[in-house]
Order: structure tokens, then C-alpha cells, then sequence
């Protein structure tokens, strides 16, 4: 089974082309997690996934006439009734993978595996008992190699930023945001 995402557009190419890409990203998720899993954890993202026509990127709910340059399919990583991050895969305009975040892969399995447990909601919490403010906090699930933590900041010149790491709950990195005008 894969998600089915009717297009507006009349050309048959465009559709053929988009399903392709939709059923390469769900290989690419499948390489790390199983089709139970990716049903119960992943969910097509409607609203971020999009075409890129030279500067302009339109959505599914667009009307589209012609092919794109590039395809965007976005899924929604949901754990334990939190949205954690997106996972991403960049196609061209013959359907070759360009770009995904394979780092995301690995930490959507160690949260799967629960060897990460810090959620977003949790990341949100230590923020606040450490001095940061609700408003404006939207927390970045950052991926490297072999570091997984929480980036979060207040969107303010002189605030609190906090890098919190997403197995131990541990503060790991912190400074002031300082934008440079």
C-alpha cells in the first residue's frame, strides 16, 4: 500500500512523475523502518510537500499545469502523539534523488528503538525550566553523525538559545542569538 495523493492537473505526466517520487520516498523511509512502523510513526505532509517551477514552489493543493524543475515529498514523523521533524526527499525533473535526510532516518529509528526520548514536547519543557520563553519557541530536531539534540531559541536579538541534547535531556550547548545587521 502507499499514500495516494490525487493532483490537480490535468497533465498525466506530472501525476506519473509525482507518484513516482512519493513511492521512492517511502523506499527510503522503508530502508529503516518496517511498513508497520512507517504507517504507525509517518504521515504525508500536504501542506510542505511542493514543485519548484525556477523561484516559485507550489503545493499539492495547487493547480499545475507543467512539470516542475523539482519535486519536494515531505512526511511528518510522529511519536508518541508528537510531531517530532519532517523527512525530506528532493528529486530533479528526471526523478532522481537529490537530496533526504538520512541522518533523520537513523534518529527516527533510535526514537523508534527508544534509545532517544526526548520529544519535542519534552525539549519544550526544559527549555522553559531553563529561562526561556513560550512565545516564538519552535524546537529544531538538529541530526549529525552520531548527535542528535534539540535546537532551541527565541526568535529575538539577545535571547536565550539552548541546544538540548535528545537522549539524556542534558543542556549541551547554550549562548545568546545575536543577529548581525
Amino acid at each position: 500500500m502507499s499514500t495516494s495523493v490525487k493532483l490537480t492537473t490535468s497533465n498525466k505526466q506530472l501525476q506519473s512523475n509525482f507518484d513516482s517520487c512519493l513511492r521512492l520516498t517511502q523506499q527510503l523511509l522503508k530502508s529503516k523502518v518496517s511498513d508497520k512502523e512507517f504507517y504507525e510513526y509517518f504521515s504525508f505532509d500536504r501542506r510542505a510537500t511542493g514543485f519548484e517551477y525556477e523561484n516559485v514552489v507550489l503545493s499539492v493543493k495547487d493547480t499545475l499545469t507543467q512539470l516542475p524543475s523539482r519535486y519536494q515529498i515531505l512526511y511528518d514523523f510522529l511519536y508518541k502523539g508528537d510531531t517530532l521533524s519532517l523527512f525530506w526527499a528532493d528529486f530533479d525533473s528526471s526523478l532522481k534523488v537529490v537530496d533526504y535526510r538520512i541522518f533523520h532516518l537513523t534518529a527516527f529509528r533510535q526514537f523508534i528503538d527508544k534509545k532517544l526520548t526526548i520529544t519535542r514536547t519534552k525539549a519544550i519543557e526544559i527549555a522553559l525550566k531553563n529561562g526561556m520563553k513560550r512565545k516564538g519557541l519552535d524546537p529544531i530536531l538538529n541530526c549529525l553523525a552520531d548527535k542528535f539534540y534539540w535546537e532551541c531559541k527565541n526568535d529575538c536579538d539577545g535571547c536565550l538559545y539552548l541546544d538540548i541534547d535528545a537522549k539524556t535531556g542534558n543542556i549541551v550547548g547554550q549562548g545568546k542569538v545575536i543577529y548581525q545587521y
